[in-house]
């Protein structure tokens, strides 16, 4: 199985999540800071972007009940504040009835931002 979805990453967005956080750094939410880094423009947070692939687990697949217990992810190129960013899940390995590996990329058009796995427990009813 397989859940794909897009978000997009806007500025309130990115503030909002900062505050909930507690997380300012200046590469997110002040544009001149950002433009002398070497990102040049404010970048999402990279827990904002991963807080996406939790939506699809808890929600969708595999579904409500369901909790993940390990993630392991790499970040190859930055979400930059304005980007739309497609989130790929799949179960890619049963373990048993009640733990699955899934896998995650995030893609901003053409190129990979994050790729990874997460391996799930499983509630009763969950694909």
């Amino acid at each position: 199985d397989t859940v794909t979805e897009t978000f997009r990453v806007d500025q309130a967005l990115v503030q909002r999540f900062s505050d909930v956080v507690g997380d300012h750094n200046p590469l997110h939410l002040d544009a001149s800071a950002a433009a002398a880094s070497r990102f040049g423009r404010p970048i999402a947070h990279g827990t904002l972007i991963m807080g996406f692939v939790a939506g699809i687990l808890g929600q969708r697949l595999p579904g409500p009940g369901s909790v993940y217990v390990l993630q392991e992810s790499e970040f190859r190129a930055p979400v930059y504040v304005g980007d739309e960013v497609t989130v790929t899940v799949t179960v890619a390995q049963l373990f048993s009835s009640r733990v699955a590996r899934v896998t995650h990329e995030v893609r901003v058009d053409d190129r990979i931002a994050v790729t990874g796995y997460s391996d799930v427990l499983l509630e009763s009813g969950a694909r």
